[in-house]
């Protein structure tokens, strides 16, 4: 099984193939798969060298008025939670003030659909991802702090079927205007464990073993438990950085070398 390491960052691989062997040994049946979307499923950057993100594409259609004052709470929030130090109030202040400006500004949701189909590209891999796991019956659980309207748009463009999306939802008037946002759907950086802890803890009466794959420190907290749970990280620079890595260790179990999922593929074919 050390092959299916050979793409990844380890730490103490002797305890990323006992995780294995277990998964493994407890059958395709008996696992499941929460990932995160923006920067996950999704690469940083799209085709013409942008960064992007569910948000940012909303983001990108704000009147310029508008788009100064999400700059400000970007700017405002942003290196709090870079830093571990966002709390709870703040992370629903900063993403709540966020949705309450998509909602003054009435964005058309027919502009925002064909932008999210030319503008959101899937990771390498991802496609393959999915597809593996809907033809091998694991479900994928997508925990998403972006915008869940859009990344159904994006499953529809490339033909995949999560198991489910945990992630805001909008509300949209007649005419197809953002008109609000649904409250109790809420998932920010800190909650994504609060919000997914119903859905796993009964999908883990079936399947106790697991795979998480993110790329926020945050992201590792998206399931409970250790070891039944496989925690990969993906990032575009994750193993340029050692002090970085120490850090990712802490929480992760295996840190992707490429931007590719295909060696995540090579991983779940192997159960």
């Amino acid at each position: 099984m050390h092959d299916l390491l050979e793409n990844f960052i380890c730490l103490d691989c002797k305890k990323v193939l006992a995780k294995l062997e277990k998964i493994r040994g407890g059958g395709r049946e008996r696992v499941y798969l929460a990932c995160d979307f923006d920067r996950t499923i999704t690469p940083f950057f799209n085709q013409k060298g942008e960064e992007i993100s569910t948000w940012g594409l909303l983001s990108a259609k704000l009147p310029a008025a508008i788009r100064a004052e999400e700059i400000r709470l970007y700017e405002k929030y942003r290196p709090l939670e870079i830093a571990g130090k966002m709390t709870v109030a703040q992370a629903v202040e900063w993403w709540s003030k966020n949705l309450d400006l998509y909602e003054k500004s009435k964005l058309n949701w027919s502009d925002l659909e064909l932008e999210v189909k030319e503008a959101i590209p899937a990771r390498p891999g991802a496609k393959e991802l999915f597809d593996l796991c809907e033809e091998r019956k694991i479900p994928i659980v997508i925990v998403s702090a972006g915008i869940k309207d859009v990344i159904e748009l994006w499953c529809e463009k490339f033909e995949v079927n999560p198991y489910k999306i945990l992630s805001t939802k909008l509300f949209f008037d007649a005419k197809g205007y953002v008109c609000g946002w649904d409250k109790n759907s809420l998932v920010h950086a800190l909650n994504k464990n609060e919000v997914g802890r119903e859905l796993f803890a009964e999908l883990g009466k079936t399947q106790p073993f697991s795979i998480l794959i993110g790329d926020s420190l945050d992201d590792a907290a998206i399931i409970d438990g250790s070891d039944n749970v496989l925690r990969l990280f993906v990032d575009d620079a994750a193993n340029k950085n050692d002090g970085f890595n120490k850090k990712i260790f802490e929480k992760f179990d295996l840190i992707l070398k490429t931007d590719s999922l295909m060696p995540v593929v090579k991983m779940i074919a192997s159960i």
